[in-house]
């Protein structure tokens, strides 16, 4: 683990998170997984070097480094206010950003692509030497079954994996990293009733001809799959562990390069925090058993909502800084994301629009932000 010193499709928590609707609850400090099962090939490539992730302090972070992720409201900021957000990630020391690839926007009409919103955002994360972990999902209407929700897989996946490797090839020596949906292990974010008795395997589909699409253009990706929320078997989402074992009964060991989990705690009660990371072990256990030990697993999204039913900012930074410690406590997990950087809205009244954990929506910074900075700027010094 790592130690810093102190001194117009689906937009915001829609995209990122529907599972916090299951939760109602950071977590005990978890001892480092033992040698054995460190992953001997992490998903990180040289843009994120787990040693220079080493620095004594109080505030500890994955050796994989940390970042932030967020919605697809990212994709209508102004670039003023892009680079607002960008600049307050930078100062925390994060070096990794998550980014919605809209497939539904960018090629509207088959064949036709409008790069110009993601340029933006490649550009400027680049700018700010962030690593770019580029999430690709929302079908476009023509690729869906007719009448199909807007969040339902394509009809055939070899449209999606064509579409990655359009992606892919664009941002050839910008973007290495390659993430499959967005939390299919929930109805509402993988078409719905129709779909979910049977998603494992539609995401297995999805998942197989795009990992092979992607590492034909690129010469060393990280293909990362699963993105699943810390849900439950129920009629409108899966456990984490139950999707990752129907994945692999599937047939799709082979086709990652690392694993992607959502441990979302809510407000961190010890029976939540107990369920969620049980599940993530659940699920380290089955990659173990399937031979892919040497695979990470990422945390691409973890936070807190201070909205009025929720947690204050005082208690969000206390309970993401928890997690970022869980996160480097076990030896497996590789970065871990924050969602999200900025609040979606003024009003306090909708959980989903407080997710914000560096900056309000007026950009006043949260607790967090500040002992982020501090420590990062004690780093430097």
């Amino acid at each position: 683990m790592a130690r810093v010193s102190p001194s117009p499709a689906l937009t915001g928590r829609a995209w990122c998170c529907g599972a916090i609707v299951l939760l109602l609850s950071a977590p005990l400090p978890a001892p480092a997984a033992p040698a054995a099962d460190r992953p001997s090939s992490p998903g990180v490539t040289s843009e994120a070097p787990q040693s220079s992730r080493r620095v004594p302090g109080p505030v500890v972070v994955p050796d994989a480094g940390f970042g932030f992720a967020d919605g697809m409201s990212i994709l209508s900021l102004t670039p003023r206010a892009l680079e607002r957000q960008l600049t307050a990630v930078e100062r925390t020391g994060a070096t990794w950003l998550r980014v919605p690839v809209n497939w539904s926007q960018i090629e509207q009409r088959r064949g036709r692509f409008q790069w110009t919103v993601l340029d933006r955002i490649v550009r400027k994360a680049r700018r700010h030497d962030l690593s770019i972990l580029a999430n690709i999902s929302q079908a476009p209407r023509w690729a869906r079954a007719l009448l199909s929700e807007p969040s339902a897989p394509p009809q055939d996946p070899s449209t999606y994996a064509r579409f990655s490797a359009a992606v892919a090839k664009r941002y050839r020596g910008k973007i290495t990293h390659w993430e499959i949906w967005n939390e299919p292990n929930l109805n509402g974010s993988f078409g719905g009733i129709r779909t979910h008795g049977n998603a494992p395997e539609l995401y297995s589909r999805l998942l197989k001809p795009a990992y092979r699409a992607i590492h034909r253009v690129q010469r060393r990706p990280v293909v990362v799959a699963g993105a699943l929320a810390a849900g439950t078997d129920s009629s409108s989402s899966y456990s984490m562990s139950a999707f990752v074992r129907r994945m692999y009964d599937a047939g799709a060991r082979g086709s990652f390069d690392a694993l992607a989990l959502h441990p979302y705690i809510g407000s961190g009660t010890d029976a939540t925090r107990r369920r969620v990371y049980a599940d993530v072990q659940r699920v380290r256990r089955l990659m173990v058993e399937h031979h892919n030990k040497q695979l990470a697993i990422w945390w691409t999204e973890l936070g807190h909502s201070t909205w009025a039913g929720g947690v204050s900012p005082q208690a969000q930074r206390r309970l993401i800084l928890e997690q970022l410690e869980a996160a480097a406590g076990r030896a497996y997990v590789g970065p871990a994301f924050v969602y999200a950087i900025r609040d979606n809205g003024a009003s306090t009244a909708e959980v989903g629009a407080n997710f914000g954990s560096l900056l309000s929506h007026d950009f006043e910074p949260k607790p967090l932000y500040r002992t982020l900075r501090r420590s990062h700027r004690s780093r430097s010094e």
